[in-house]
């Protein structure tokens, strides 16, 4: 990843820029699920009990928020591809810290809604379409391991959730949000400066790879510029995406597990409370140890993919989603509950990491941001839906059961949608058609 002479000292500038974007990608997915999607769940205790709120209320922001990255995502992507990562990766960060400016203030239910779809739509500017969008041009053959070392951010971000609790008891979960919103600044607006768009206008190559390596010009065309004719030669365009059934079984696919993900994420702690009869407090730490095993296999998911295939992983992990959501069910104690952990973790950091890198892999890297825009619009289904499931679930039946074995079908299907998914063929194109992808591909390719 990082190559040194033998002897000499470590030099930054001896590695190449994309693994600086990893890294930033890295640091952003810490402040994105640490602090929002990871922290939901904890401030559920003490929104209860302030303002009386049930469970269904509460869920219904995150489903909310769900739903408008999911009507955001095909803008998204088409305003990265316009306006290139870092110019809405800084205005995502900007709206990021004002909404848990709003929502340290908020009153009502209605502020409550407005703040977290404030903080909602900044997160999602900040977040997983515009920073993969980087990274899938600034790598080829090693995109899964760079995708794969940024999304272990998500799962680092799971070990704040014991901090999170401390600080809503020690702070309130006013003074919380407030200085969520100072670090969001503090950090997200100085990291957004290490995104590049794309790495031929800066005089880089996918993967690192030397000009010289590829021989400056080849029929007088520059070195740096074959690529992006590569890339868009091998790239589908979005309606061609559209049209390929392995578009629709990977998104549907992603969408069941984020059902469960999701459902799990804000309301893990409430269930080890009320169902199985353990605090809050080991539940934080039992999440712990889920994010731990995650993060393990988020590091080396993107090694093993380059190696065997992304499917078969996949699918393996729907089914690893499946036999977690069935033990959570049954579990009683804690040794259950960790056995959950690992095997949930297991699943989650290696299946992760691959839902982009498939369909970069699968679409290209050309129109990539939209492609994945439209797909998000059938993932964050199950991403809103979950949480409102499992708290309506409680509320008719006293239990979050119901929820979460009819999640363990869900998933299972979601294991032959994916298996289903098969690499599909680019359709065949006129001359006059790669002419006009190329013209248009190249503006954004030239302005960022």
């Amino acid at each position: 990843m990082f190559r040194l002479r033998s002897g000499s000292r470590f030099n930054p500038s001896q590695v190449f820029f994309g693994w600086w974007i990893v890294l930033g990608a890295f640091l952003i997915q810490v402040l994105n699920g640490g602090l929002f999607f990871q922290a939901f769940q904890a401030y559920f205790k003490h929104l209860e009990n302030e303002f009386g709120w049930n469970k269904t209320m509460i869920s219904l922001a995150f489903t909310l928020s769900r739903a408008e990255s999911g009507l955001l995502g095909p803008i998204q992507g088409w305003m990265v591809e316009r306006y290139g990562t870092r110019l809405i990766l800084q205005f995502g960060v900007l709206l990021y810290a004002a909404g848990f400016f709003a929502y340290a203030s908020m009153d009502n239910l209605w502020q409550f809604y407005g703040a977290y779809l404030i903080m909602s739509l900044g997160s999602s500017l900040a977040g997983f379409i515009t920073i993969n969008a980087a990274i899938a041009n600034w790598f080829d053959k090693k995109r899964p391991r760079a995708m794969g070392l940024a999304s272990v951010g998500w799962g680092v971000s799971g070990w704040a959730l014991p901090l999170i609790v401390f600080g809503l008891d020690a702070l309130g979960w006013r003074g919380m949000a407030f200085w969520s919103g100072v670090l969001v600044l503090c950090a997200g607006v100085p990291l957004s400066f290490l995104f590049r768009h794309r790495p031929e206008p800066y005089g880089y190559l996918p993967d690192g790879v030397k000009p010289e390596e590829q021989g400056e010009t080849k029929d007088g065309v520059p070195a740096t510029s074959r690529p992006i004719l590569n890339f868009v030669a091998r790239s589908f365009t979005v309606r061609e995406a559209l049209k390929a059934p392995s578009f629709w079984y990977v998104s549907l696919g992603h969408g069941s597990a984020m059902l469960a993900v999701s459902a799990i994420n804000s309301q893990f702690l409430r269930y080890v409370d009320q169902d199985v009869g353990l605090t809050e407090a080991t539940g934080a730490w039992i999440y712990t140890l889920l994010t731990t095993v995650m993060i393990g296999s988020q590091l080396i998911t993107g090694f093993l993919a380059e190696r065997i295939s992304m499917r078969a992983i996949i699918v393996t992990c729907m089914f690893g989603h499946t036999a977690a959501l069935i033990l959570l069910v049954l579990a009683d104690s804690l040794p259950m509950l960790m056995a959950f952990a690992v095997i949930h973790g297991l699943s989650w950091g290696f299946r992760g990491p691959l839902m982009t890198a498939i369909r970069a892999d699968y679409f290209g890297p050309a129109q990539f941001a939209t492609i994945m825009g439209f797909s998000s619009m059938l993932v964050q289904l199950g991403t809103m839906t979950g949480p409102l499931i499992a708290g309506a679930s409680f509320d008719l039946y006293a239990s979050y059961s119901p929820a979460f074995i009819f999640m363990a079908f869900v998933t299972m299907a979601g294991a032959f949608l994916f298996w289903s998914a098969r690499r599909p063929s680019l359709p065949p194109r006129s001359p006059d058609d790669m002419a006009q992808q190329e013209r248009g591909d190249s503006n954004v390719y030239a302005a960022h």
